[in-house]
Parts: structure tokens; C-alpha cells; sequence
């Protein structure tokens, strides 16, 4: 769960965010963006002692971490919303929900376009890179800076969106959320501040897309895709 004092920040941005300001569209791509850097905090100095005691929880997770929570770190690296699978069962797949996977690409990007210039303003180290004791397990590839997490970013917002489709699953889906961003420390390639920042980010950039006319157009299709599939009653 978000700290409280992460989840009163996210509601109270909420509350200042003009109704009906647009998200500016980046390219003549789908990806909608917003600026997140008046937002976040910057990530704790590399040198403090914040960033010390969350180098020292990275090693206690490397040391107790199994093959099984390593596995499925490993298998969260790809970006994808049918990871929730295993909350939405085996009906919850791309095939099915042609519609659904299309909207979720574009909350993808989305999620891309937002946090990508944030990680290059920040310029945070990987704990890889900061200590040499870190020995990661999932996949390295494409690996840019630390902090926001891109991935706890993602798994936050996906989990916001499912949970506005299925609110009967909410919970579970947030429970879901977390483990997506969780498996990066698992993982060891990110830091406790830096999924607890993408957690916030997640929050802000879902809420900022159920601005969009546009989106909201597609998302309630896929929302009534999805539910019809998973045999849920309409709303």
C-alpha cells in the first residue's frame, strides 16, 4: 500500500488538476503525456542515509530472494496488462480482448512518455551501479535510469485502470500492482524510493487519462469488452 503520506500527496494533486486540462498529445502517435516533475520529490542524495538503508533492504532481498520470487520477477520485466492474469483468470488474454489490448498499449506508452524525461532530469544510478554486491536477476536490457521506476509506474496504472473496469476484483488488482512493482527490488534494479515514486506517478498519469475525451471513449469499449468476457454483469 501507498504510505499515507504518498496517497494524501496523490489526492490532493488530484484535487488541483484543472478539470477539463487537456493531456497534450506528444506525436501523431496515440501516447498521451503529462509533466510529472513538479510532482515528485527528488530521490534521496547518494550519499544519505536513506539511500544506504534502501541499498542495505536490496542486499537482505538478494540474500533470502528464491528461484520462484526470482522467476517471477523475471517474468514482470515485460510491460504487459495479461500479466493480471492471475486475477482475471484465463479468460483475461490478448485474443480475447482485442480491444483491451490496444487500450492498454497506449496507457503503455503513455506510461513511456511521462516517465522517461523525469528519469533523464533525476539521473539516478541503478543500485547495481551504486553497489557492486548488487547482482540483479531479471533481464538488464534497455536499462536507463533509477528513479521513477517505469515499471511500478506502469503496474500502478494498469492496476487503477483494471480496477475502474472490475471494481468487483479492486483489491486484488491494486494487491497485483504492487507485486508488479515490488519484483524490481526482488529483481534488484530499482530502489524502495523508486518504486514508491512510480507508484505515485501511476496514480497521477491513470487519473490524468480519465480526463482525455478520447481515451474515455476507448477505454469504456474495452471496459465493456472485458466484462462481457470475464462474465461480469454490465454496468
Amino acid at each position: 500500500m501507498l504510505k499515507r503520506s504518498a496517497l494524501l500527496l496523490v489526492m490532493s494533486l488530484m484535487l488541483a488538476f484543472p478539470a477539463a486540462a487537456p493531456l497534450a498529445a506528444k506525436t501523431a502517435a496515440p501516447a498521451l503525456s503529462m509533466d510529472l516533475m513538479p510532482y515528485l520529490a527528488p530521490p534521496p542524495a547518494p550519499d544519505s542515509d536513506q539511500q544506504k538503508a534502501e541499498l542495505a533492504e536490496l542486499l537482505r532481498l538478494q540474500q533470502s530472494r528464491t528461484a520462484d520470487q526470482a522467476a517471477y520477477a523475471q517474468a514482470d520485466v515485460k510491460k504487459d496488462v495479461f500479466r493480471f492474469a492471475d486475477v482475471l483468470g484465463d479468460k483475461f488474454t490478448e485474443t480475447n480482448l482485442p480491444l483491451t489490448a490496444a487500450l492498454f498499449k497506449e496507457v503503455i506508452d503513455a506510461q513511456k512518455a511521462c516517465v522517461d524525461p523525469v528519469k533523464k532530469a533525476f539521473h539516478r544510478q541503478r543500485p547495481y551501479e551504486v553497489d557492486k554486491d548488487i547482482q540483479p536477476c531479471v533481464d538488464m536490457k534497455d536499462m536507463g535510469d533509477s528513479y521513477p521506476s517505469g515499471h511500478a509506474t506502469a503496474g500502478t496504472l494498469m492496476a487503477v485502470l483494471l480496477a475502474q473496469m472490475a471494481p468487483e476484483k479492486k483489491a486484488e488488482l491494486y494487491a497485483r500492482g504492487w507485486a508488479f512493482a515490488y519484483n524490481r527490488m526482488i529483481g534488484g534494479v530499482h530502489f524502495r524510493s523508486d518504486i514508491e515514486a512510480g507508484r505515485v506517478a501511476g496514480t497521477l498519469i491513470a487519473y490524468r487519462l480519465m480526463q482525455d475525451k478520447g481515451f474515455q471513449k476507448k477505454f469504456e469499449a474495452a471496459k465493456t469488452e472485458l466484462r462481457g468476457v470475464l462474465g461480469l454483469s454490465a454496468q
